[in-house]
């Protein structure tokens, strides 16, 4: 099937119930996909029901196996080396599609260049907005990645956790090809949680050292409350905004404290979906000085660590002793993002 829209790569380590149903609903709801099902190791009925679909499915399907289970990530990087198509998508054997999943994902890529990973609708994952939002990770539960990202940058690493680290990694050296990563509204995606494999003392080893791995990569992203003063325009908050979204792609978190009727005009924008890593904060328009500041009080002890930001230079930042001008926060994030 040389001409398929997308190739989706399925690592199966037995679960055969839940690996049949995955099956047939991307057969029936992505019949444009050419499944790439990789077996690792399973056990005779699976091995036999991934043998049945292959069979049934022709030029539609390709089955690779592994005499042993080589773990999730190897087998989908294994998966996508075989991949021909111009987007590639991975999902769990355990993740069930829905109806329309797919079109939202392509669509919004065709129009976005720089959207070299796309993340479903996930019914464990609450919506941060309505729209389509630039977000720090993606998901193995389901994800799509465009194949010139893969040519540029490869498959995950699999010296990682084979988790949520492994991917922060994946989604940061996409960042560093000038990709991101985007959640995308739409039919939701069905996803249970993994079971986890291997003795508790050899995963928080695992762990521990992906963590370890990736801040010797990335380093370590910091937390920052930017007060905008009554007054601000929006052109002038969009800059700012703009200055933020490069420090949230480099893992830092930003809490934008607006004006009310600032906060309002920033919306109508869609500048509260730029990256789920900046949160806007509307101020209350009836509140008192005690009651503001309690709201940044709540943000810092939440987040500890949280540094304040005055957003206007010689404006100081109204419920903190010490502040970051945000001229000093953009030298930061210059120097710690190209």
């Amino acid at each position: 099937m040389p001409d398929a829209a997308i190739d989706i790569v399925i690592p199966v380590w037995n679960r055969p119930n839940e690996t049949r149903n995955c099956l047939v609903n991307l057969i029936n709801f992505t019949p444009e996909a050419r499944l790439i099902m990789m077996d690792c190791g399973s056990e005779r009925d699976t091995e036999r029901l991934l043998q049945e679909f292959a069979d049934g499915l022709d030029e539609q399907a390709l089955l690779m196996r592994d005499d042993s289970n080589i773990g999730f990530v190897r087998a989908a990087n294994r998966g996508f080396a075989r991949s021909e198509a111009p987007y590639i998508g991975l999902i769990r054997n355990t993740t069930q599609v829905s109806a329309g999943w797919l079109e939202p994902l392509l669509r919004f890529a065709a129009g976005h260049p720089e959207a070299g990973i796309l993340v479903p609708q996930l019914s464990k994952n609450p919506l941060p907005c309505s729209g389509p939002i630039e977000v720090a990770s993606a998901s193995f539960s389901a994800l799509v990645i465009s194949r010139q990202l893969y040519l540029e940058m490869g498959g995950f690493d699999e010296g990682m956790d084979g988790g949520a680290w492994c991917l922060k990694d994946f989604t940061r050296r996409a960042c560093a090809k000038g990709y991101f990563t985007y959640l995308v509204p739409g039919p939701e995606v069905c996803c249970q949680q993994e079971a986890q494999l291997g003795s508790e003392r050899r995963r928080e080893e695992n762990l521990k050292r992906s963590i370890a791995l990736f801040r010797e990569r990335w380093g370590e992203g910091g937390s920052y409350a930017v007060h905008v003063p009554k007054g601000s325009e929006p052109a002038q908050l969009q800059q700012k905004l703009d200055w933020l979204l490069k420090g949230a792609r480099h893992g830092d978190s930003y809490f934008v404290l607006l004006p009310p009727a600032l906060y309002k005009a920033a919306q109508r924008e869609g500048l509260d979906c730029l990256h789920e890593n900046i949160q806007l904060v509307a101020l209350p328009l009836f509140s008192t000085e005690g009651g503001k500041r309690r709201i940044f009080e709540r943000i810092a002890a939440e987040n500890p660590g949280t540094v304040a930001v005055a957003a206007v230079d010689g404006i100081a930042f109204p419920w903190s002793d010490s502040s970051l001008p945000f001229t000093e926060l953009c030298e930061k994030i210059r120097l710690g993002y190209p």
